[in-house]
């Protein structure tokens, strides 16, 4: 597991923790979390797959 997919897992968890579990901002760690694409890329070609390349 890399430090950004790490880090992912603790926002979702964190979220979760709180009960704000219905936004795209969760929706987002989550995937990211799992090792899914960005389901928010930016125009950065590397975005899908990676959010520290924007």
């Amino acid at each position: 597991m890399t430090t950004e997919i790490r880090n992912w897992a603790v926002v979702a968890a964190a979220m979760e923790t709180r009960g704000a579990t219905n936004s795209d901002m969760y929706r987002r760690a989550k995937a990211l979390a799992a090792g899914e694409a960005d389901p928010m890329p930016t125009s950065d070609p590397a975005a899908p797959f990676s959010i520290s390349a924007a």
